[in-house]
């Protein structure tokens, strides 16, 4: 099935560096949150993590109007960092209004954990921005290792924070303060490449010239960000059903599900994703076929699923309860239904990113807004109407998710035989 896979390509290689670093990163997150589930974090303080970061993950993917993802496919290197100028000054300002907007709710909070939450929320939408922006930097210089090394310092010196903070009985802000220091650090390393490539290209975020290339790629906030949207903001629509319908438990227990079940995309299929995303844009734009490099990122990417989403779907209960505790086998029980949607996700990740060089966002954005709506409604309907109960709800969204992500992989192989490269 894989035969004519090159062991020695730079494709493969960079795959190795960033799995290698993403490897240890997950490694290390695992590790922490055994302990930090097992002994100081409750699942409704874990509630509170998943809303703060599906607020910022909005805000996010927002303040940089996607420039960012215009980068690696861009013609030069200079037109790649004007962008990166563009999307940090974009997110630099965008953050800036939302201290002011955050400042009302800070002052009306009751306590100094509920500030700190608000408070919280423009420093870690910029972070996130950022990190976006330096991954998508160092995705069009090849500069893999710059992204697992971040990988690493986030999630080493986040997971130290909460751990700290969760053996000082600070609640769920603990998770939160931990989450945006690892994030700053991590950024430290792209911070390093743009003050060496600002001096190189000096260039300014605000001229003639980046605004010709902003018109250039006017498809990534016009098209793009609404479709990102469509997934973020789903999520964040998904959070606030789910604390509506059920209980913060239940959201705390099917957010640490997620968390858990998205792990092998974290581990391998973001790693692909990003070494093939650069892999097909570059050849995509010397006019070779990239039909086959999709073909095989996909066959890869179903075998190494099997095994992972297969023992969880058998023991997914029984395997939370014995790693987190017993008080997070709900967790394991809600990631066995959930086992076949995040299996048929990580084998769809590379293609993810197929739109933006293929031309066909506006297509893929028409798909993204139904999946969306078929995505809120699985899980607003069984309840409203029904009176479903959670897991019910999750069986239900499972198989509407499962025909979603096979349907756009079916049309993602449908494009990539009208579209021609050149």
């Amino acid at each position: 099935m894989l035969k004519g896979i090159n062991l020695k390509s730079d494709f493969l290689k960079y795959i190795i560096v960033l799995m290698s670093g993403t490897a240890i990163a997950q490694l290390m997150n695992l590790g922490l949150s055994i302990i930090l589930y097992q002994f100081f974090y409750s699942p409704e303080e874990g509630a509170e993590l998943g809303l703060f970061a599906r607020i910022i993950g909005v805000g996010a993917a927002i303040v940089t109007a996607r420039y960012e993802f215009a980068m690696p496919i861009a013609k030069a290197d200079v037109h790649s960092f004007r962008l990166y100028k563009l999307a940090f000054r974009l997110a630099l300002i965008s953050s800036g209004i939302t201290s002011i907007i955050v400042l009302i709710p800070m002052f009306l909070s009751g306590n100094i954990s509920d500030a700190l939450f608000y408070g919280l929320i423009p420093i870690g939408m910029f972070l996130t921005a950022y990190y976006s922006i330096g991954t998508n930097w160092a995705i069009r210089t090849r500069e893999f290792r710059s992204i697992s090394f971040s990988k690493v310092a986030n999630v080493g010196v986040g997971g130290g924070i909460k751990l700290l903070l969760g053996w000082l009985g600070s609640g769920y802000i603990g998770l939160i303060v931990g989450t945006v220091a690892g994030l700053f650090v991590a950024n430290g390393w792209f911070a390093r490449t743009f003050r060496r490539m600002n001096s190189k290209y000096d260039v300014k975020a605000k001229s003639p010239r980046t605004k010709l290339l902003a018109k250039t790629y006017e498809d990534f906030p016009k098209v793009n960000l609404p479709h990102t949207m469509m997934d973020v903001g789903r999520e964040l629509v998904v959070a606030i059903i789910i604390l509506q319908l059920f209980t913060k438990a239940d959201f705390g227990l099917y957010d640490h599900s997620l968390r858990m079940l998205r792990m092998p995309l974290m581990l391998a299929g973001l790693a692909i994703s990003q070494v093939f995303f650069q892999n097909c844009a570059e050849r995509f734009n010397k006019g070779e076929d990239i039909f086959p490099v999709v073909l095989k990122a996909v066959k890869v990417l179903l075998l190494l699923s099997i095994v992972p989403f297969g023992l969880v779907f058998l023991f997914g209960n029984d395997l939370f309860a014995w790693v987190f505790s017993e008080k997070w086998r709900g967790a394991g029980e809600f990631a066995q239904i959930m086992a076949p949607w995040f299996m048929l996700n990580f084998v769809a990740s590379p293609i993810s990113f197929l739109p933006l060089i293929l031309g066909k966002q506006k297509q893929f954005f028409v798909i993204a807004i139904v999946g969306a709506v078929v995505n809120i409604c699985s899980f607003w309907i069984p309840d409203t109407f029904f009176q479903a109960d959670i897991k019910t709800t999750l069986w239900i969204v499972t198989v509407t998710q499962v025909a979603n992500y096979l349907f756009i992989i079916f049309k993602t192989f449908q494009y990539l035989k009208q579209v021609k490269p050149g």
